[in-house]
């Protein structure tokens, strides 16, 4: 008796090449990610060469931000890294189209005593980070207190708190000088203002002074008479009232 063989029915070449080409579970798994992890890291592409620059308390800068992906890119915030430094939150928004460049402005607050000068860091955006430079500004910021007081005629001694809130040093004059102003057409005589030492603020200190005000004789004494006296770039308020005849010295 014949003996049948049955034949193996030959794969349709489609499938053969759909077969080949099917990846095992664990490449899949990679291929996708991958393929996320390619397009996470493309979808922003900062520009180079970035430079903030301004004061301490406000360092902007516009960069170029590269849209390379087919969804839209939202930009909120930045992070600054600086080596020795904890990271600082700056300003930072824009929404970039797909495959679109959008122009960003960048903003960072420093500490007010950062020195002046240039400063290398990090800025991280949209997930990439790029190396930037702070370049600093020289800011001059005193405050004094008391902003006024009360004098009469003679040398009276006075304490002064005055504060730097800049980031640079600033010295003190020792004798500064105001001419007082009584209402009229024309200014007074000075008034002044003599340190009893030399004084140096330094950036981010407060200092106690000791001087003496020094009022001069002649004065209209039914007139009264003010004078801004300055203190490196704060100003002392000198004010000097009208005496009735009993008060007046002999």
């Amino acid at each position: 008796m014949p003996t049948t063989r049955r034949k193996t029915a030959a794969p349709k070449p489609g499938a053969a090449r759909a077969a080949r080409a099917a990846p095992k579970p664990d490449a899949a798994r990679a291929a996708r990610a991958a393929t996320t992890a390619t397009a996470a890291t493309a979808a922003a592409t900062v520009e180079d060469g970035i430079v903030l620059t301004g004061p301490p308390g406000q360092l902007r800068a516009t960069v170029s931000v590269e849209n390379a992906v087919d969804q839209r890119l939202a930009i909120r915030g930045l992070a600054l890294h600086r080596e020795g430094h904890d990271p600082v939150v700056g300003s930072a928004a824009a929404v970039i189209a797909p495959g679109a460049t959008a122009e960003v402005p960048l903003s960072v607050r420093l500490d007010p005593g950062t020195p002046p000068g240039d400063h290398r860091a990090e800025v991280e955006v949209g997930g990439l980070r790029r190396q930037v430079v702070l370049r600093v500004e020289p800011t001059v910021a005193l405050r004094v207190s008391p902003r006024r007081v009360l004098a009469t005629e003679g040398t009276q001694e006075l304490t002064l708190t005055v504060g730097n809130d800049g980031n640079v040093e600033v010295p003190l004059a020792a004798l500064q000088r105001a001419r007082t102003d009584d209402g009229g057409p024309d200014p007074g005589p000075d008034i002044d203002l003599a340190l009893l030492e030399p004084v140096v603020v330094q950036p981010g200190t407060t200092v106690r002074v000791a001087a003496h005000v020094i009022v001069p004789k002649g004065l209209d004494p039914t007139r009264r008479h003010t004078a801004r006296v300055p203190v490196g770039t704060a100003d002392l308020d000198v004010v000097v009232l009208p005496r009735t005849a009993s008060e007046r010295p002999s």
